[in-house]
């Protein structure tokens, strides 16, 4: 972790503990920069994020940190990028992060399936078991505010909740919403966190996040790259040709994903409001708060700068670090296509009110 000057340290501490509490990690310094530092805020064309903006000011509004800001920002008629752009310049102040990390890329898939099971689907996607148990740790230890657990009761006391491999044998109290073709399938839903379903009737549907089994998330695609395999595409085809050993590498994951359905096809995040394709990014809100406006500035899977305002609306098993994020392009094959190939190293700033 980079060291910043003890007094910029203090600063950036207090200001973003003070706008977005609780500050969990005091090492999460900010350095006050010009927008001069931002590569390419002047070339951006910024008022396709402004749908984003205003969903993340929906929920940021009700905080009174926020509330002047998004007030005005709702208020206000832009008519292009440049008024947008002058808008945030005159309101808004960037905070550089001091680090690189890894950006990677998601999507919402698109598949068949039913909402009943059928001789061709015979997967189950689950909804949240009835004998699951949430517990907030905050409740009995206040250091551990923010912190959850899940589990089940077993002879009087709480114990970790069943395996993706427990669960798949049928051992959760859990009740299906849909089905689809492939276990594989699933996973892939699972892993993206939503997925579109098209049913055999042409009706498409969505399947949202509802809930997990609490216990840590692994990625097989570590794994597979030894095989050589790397894109969505090839992994989603390897397990499906594989049947056996994929699903004994799928047990390697023991984090199961429960869903519930919903009529909308729109991707939702962990923030609550729909997200909005090439504008979106999933977080560590241990870091970054949900709703933080960025200014992400890496490199696409083609490897052109892929420099441009979003906001943070998301979050994901595997988004871990002060400098991490995942950056959602969309639905469908196109979006799948890019998001299985982006891997890319770089930086973002923070961009807070100036009151």
């Amino acid at each position: 972790m980079n060291r910043f000057p003890f007094y910029c340290f203090i600063v950036s501490f207090a200001l973003a503990c003070w706008l977005f509490k609780p500050c969990s990690h005091p090492q999460t310094a900010l350095t006050p920069v010009g927008f001069e530092a931002l590569n390419g805020f002047e070339d951006d064309e910024v008022i396709r994020a402004l749908p984003a903006l205003k969903k993340s000011c929906a929920v940021l509004k009700k905080r009174a940190e926020w509330k002047k800001f998004c007030k005005k920002l709702n208020n206000k008629n832009f008519e292009n990028s440049a008024e947008l752009r002058a808008f945030i310049k005159s309101e808004m102040r960037p905070f550089a992060v001091g680090q690189t990390g890894l950006f990677t890329g998601y999507f919402k898939p698109e598949m068949e399936g039913a909402l009943e099971k059928t001789e061709k689907y015979t997967v189950p996607v689950l909804g949240v078991p009835a004998d699951m148990i949430k517990v907030d740790l905050g409740r009995f230890y206040p250091e551990l505010k923010g912190k959850t657990i899940f589990g089940r009761v077993k002879n009087g006391e709480i114990v970790p909740y069943f395996t993706r491999r427990e669960i798949e044998s049928g051992k959760a109290n859990a009740a299906a919403v849909a089905w689809v073709k492939h276990k594989a399938d699933l996973f892939t839903a699972q892993v993206q966190g939503s997925t579109v379903l098209v049913l055999p009737d042409g009706r498409r549907i969505s399947l949202h996040f509802a809930g997990h089994n609490g216990h840590s998330f692994y990625g097989i695609g570590r794994d597979l790259a030894k095989k050589g395999i790397h894109s969505m595409q090839a992994i989603r085809k390897w397990l499906i040709e594989n049947p056996r050993h994929g699903e004994k590498l799928m047990h390697k994951n023991k984090r199961y994903i429960f869903f519930k359905t919903g009529d909308d096809t729109d991707a939702v995040g962990s923030m609550g409001v729909a997200l909005t394709p090439r504008r979106s990014l999933a977080v560590d809100t241990d870091f970054i708060p949900l709703g933080s406006f960025l200014w992400l500035d890496t490199v696409a899977p083609d490897g052109a700068p892929l420099r441009r305002l979003m906001t943070a609306q998301d979050t994901g098993a595997a988004i871990k670090g002060m400098v991490r994020g995942d950056f959602f392009w969309g639905t469908g094959e196109k979006a799948l296509k890019e998001a299985g190939r982006m891997k890319s190293k770089g930086t973002y700033f923070v961009l807070l009110p100036k009151d």
